[in-house]
């Protein structure tokens, strides 16, 4: 049987709702966009699912999830910084990061998941299981496909608005 806290339950809904909001925004327009609904839906979730990850931990105190919620935070805030200036290169930067905080939110879903289900033999035992191992080799692998389509598309955005 699955073990989860009151708050790691809050924790797991929120952060499952905001990846699905990533989702929603690559299905839309191939990209976590600050500003446009689904890109702010999926920022809110996701600075709540942060700060409701600082209260988690199985070992106790300061954990490998704890930094990257920091790196998240970080990240969005500097992406949503970016929405002010004109300048071509921000939205390369500003593509990056909102990108790289969907990679970061899922490097601890895939280890919990992973460990945990299905309910009675799960997948992995621990974080350097091999399907662990492989299954964040595939999202690195996604992610940079990503990024290069994504950096394709915003070159040809800003040359057609050029013409």
């Amino acid at each position: 049987m699955i073990s989860l806290s009151v708050l790691g339950t809050i924790h797991t809904i929120i952060a499952i709702v905001a990846i699905l909001f990533a989702v929603a925004a690559f299905v839309q327009s191939g990209k976590i966009q600050p500003g446009t609904t689904t890109g702010n839906y999926y920022s809110i979730l996701t600075v709540l699912a942060c700060f409701t990850a600082f209260g988690l931990s199985k070992a106790g105190g300061f954990n490998p999830g704890h930094a990257l919620a920091i790196m998240i935070l970080v990240f969005l805030g500097i992406a949503y910084l970016l929405t002010r200036s004109a300048k071509a290169w921000t939205k390369y930067v500003q593509n990056f990061l909102m990108t790289t905080t969907l990679l970061l939110s899922l490097i601890p879903a895939v280890n919990e998941t992973l460990t945990r289900l299905p309910l009675g033999h799960p997948l992995a035992t621990d974080i350097s299981s091999p399907a662990i191992a492989k299954t964040l080799m595939a999202l690195l692998i996604l992610y940079v496909i990503a990024l290069i389509l994504q950096s394709v598309f915003i070159r040809k955005m800003q040359g057609a608005t050029r013409k």
